[in-house]
């Protein structure tokens, strides 16, 4: 008998369909249409598992969803899913933690290259016309010759880590439980970092105490034109602040993967400033790491299905 129903709430094109249906072909796989909110409601009715990506996940949907066992974040931030609604219910919320750590950590590093060498924006004046770049020469700037500090040292961050190592630049990090003895790089306080770094890279998760954990004060607080990479959670950035920063000058650029409000669907001024790279949230997304994370949510939901025990590093609520 097929396991489930499973709902994926996560709109898919045809191709993306057949990929997930030949990995979990002993699923019942229900997949919702469109990101509007009686979509949704269809796809969870009588659903026993749900599969969750970058959709924030409504309270009342969770609530009213009376079959459901176990809500599975397509990933490893869980700040979309109403886990206080999931304990009520007594709903299992899992995650893949550090499954897709290799693919984000690429994408910080090609953020961080194409931020501090302004390559789209080199490319948007060349596609233009113009072949010299008389400004570029102190704009740019190498990443081997800059100094980067980490903020926050989970499995995204030591993958990020292991690939700046190659690059040899200067390389510091700050975490909430403090300093890691097995890390070979320095430690630093979060206000000693920011005034340190040149590039600040955040890898951390959202949570009520990190949220706006970039803002104004930090922003002031940073090394004039510092470099801000955010590849974790838009929320950790407080964007009006982020913008006034990057106007003035006192934050060299940005390269933003993550923000405040997604999808972005409506005007935003980070999206149009000359000093910053956008993407749409597409960090992870790779065919390898597209197989992997399916692999490893369909694996823990066989095992809650068949009643075996499921690593607890995934647990998020029991």
């Amino acid at each position: 008998m097929p396991i489930g129903p499973v709902a994926v709430l996560e709109p898919a094109s045809a191709q993306m369909r057949a990929r997930i249906e030949t990995l979990c072909d002993d699923f019942d796989l229900r997949f919702v249409s469109s990101i509007e909110t009686d979509d949704m409601r269809t796809a969870l009715q009588g659903a026993t598992y749900a599969v969750t990506r970058g959709l924030r996940f409504p309270a009342e949907l969770l609530a009213g969803a009376g079959a459901l066992k176990m809500v599975h974040q397509w990933g490893t931030g869980v700040d979309g899913i109403p886990l206080d609604v999931a304990r009520e219910r007594g709903v299992t919320v899992a995650r893949s933690p550090g499954v897709n750590a290799p693919t984000v950590a690429e994408a910080t590093l090609a953020l961080m290259l194409a931020t501090l060498r302004r390559l789209p924006q080199v490319q948007q004046s060349f596609r233009g016309g113009a072949w010299n770049q008389p400004d570029l020469w102190r704009e740019a700037r190498d990443l081997g010759c800059c100094r980067v500090g980490l903020v926050g040292m989970g499995a995204i961050g030591r993958e990020v880590l292991k690939r700046l190592s190659g690059f040899g630049c200067a390389v510091a990090y700050t975490k909430r439980s403090g300093p890691d003895n097995a890390l070979e790089v320095p430690f630093k306080d979060f206000d000693a970092l920011i005034g340190w770094a040149d590039v600040i890279s955040l890898h951390l998760p959202l949570t009520a105490g990190s949220k706006h954990l970039i803002d104004a004060k930090a922003i002031a607080a940073m090394k004039p034109g510092a470099v801000l990479i955010n590849t974790a959670r838009g929320g950790l950035v407080d964007e009006a602040a982020l913008i006034d920063g990057l106007r003035s000058g006192q934050v060299g650029a940005a390269g933003l993967d993550v923000f405040e409000t997604e999808p972005v669907t409506g005007p935003n001024p980070l999206l149009d400033m000359p000093n910053t790279v956008t993407l749409p949230h597409v960090a992870g997304r790779t065919l390898d790491n597209f197989d992997r994370m399916v692999r490893h949510w369909a694996g823990n939901i066989r095992a809650h299905a068949e009643g075996r025990a499921i690593d607890p590093d995934c647990i998020v609520v029991p």
